[in-house]
Formats: C-alpha cells, structure tokens, sequence
C-alpha cells in the first residue's frame, strides 16, 4: 500500500490552488466560470483536479508575448 503522506495530491482546493500557482481566488473563480479552468464539486467544496490545472497553468499566454516590441 502506497504512503499516502508522500503522495501528490490528486485535487486541491481553490485555496490550495491560490496559494501554489499565486494566482487569485477572484481570477481562479473567473477562470472557472469563463470555462478556461475545469473544476469539480465534493459537496460545497470545489475542488481543482492537478491535472486540470497544469493544462490551465500550460494554456496561459507567455509573459514576452504582451509586450510591445
């Protein structure tokens, strides 16, 4: 059996998600409700799955390209 405290998280709450990637709750909300970020519903909690937010994380525009030349 697996040790579970060695173990990545599979999902991570919305404060969780805040915390790692430095990323808002009010834009991670907004990603969620724009469609840009999947996530899923365990009773009131929501939860993002990491591999949703990698693709979510991989998905967001490179720094250099706003920038005017």
């Amino acid at each position: 059996m697996p040790h579970i405290e060695n173990a990545s998280p599979i999902a991570m709450t919305i404060a969780d998600v805040s915390r790692l990637t430095g990323i808002g709750r009010t834009s991670i909300f907004e990603a969620i409700r724009q469609g840009r970020l999947r996530a899923v519903k365990a009773g009131s909690r929501t939860l993002i799955k990491a591999d949703n937010l990698a693709a979510f994380v991989d998905s967001l525009p490179d720094a250099r390209a706003n920038k005017a030349a």
